[in-house]
């Protein structure tokens, strides 16, 4: 049985994103206590594994620093869509160890500035 304890330096912050930008997570565990290289896994809603949903739309990164012994995870999401809005949850394991933080992602429409004069700038002068 692992014990929950936290490994997390930086958690992922919930956020409002603006539909069609992209938008990135990043959470950052301190692995001076492990043994070995922990694994992350990113899950959205309860259940969901995104590793599996890796492409176009989500990219994946981690880097590890050897001088402070923290590896930085980052989960980007490309050209953010309304079902991409909910609940996501990080969780990193290692050997013994585990630790988990949630966070919220919610859409917003992109600012349309000149939604009105759309049909200006196609008229002949």
């Amino acid at each position: 049985m692992s014990e929950l304890s936290g490994l997390f330096v930086v958690k992922p912050e919930s956020v409002t994103a603006t539909k069609g930008k992209d938008i990135t997570f990043v959470s950052k565990v301190d692995s001076s206590a492990l043994t070995r290289k922990p694994v992350m896994k990113w899950v959205k809603g309860k259940w969901l594994d995104l590793s599996s949903k890796a492409g176009k739309h989500l990219k994946f990164k981690e880097s590890y620093d050897r001088n402070t012994k923290i590896y930085t995870y980052e989960m980007s999401i490309i050209k953010v869509v309304d079902g991409d809005a909910g609940g996501y949850r990080c969780e990193v394991t290692a050997k013994d160890k585990c630790d988990s933080c949630t966070f919220e992602v919610s859409v917003q429409a992109a600012q349309e500035d000149q939604q009105d004069n759309i049909l200006e700038a196609f008229k002949r002068s």
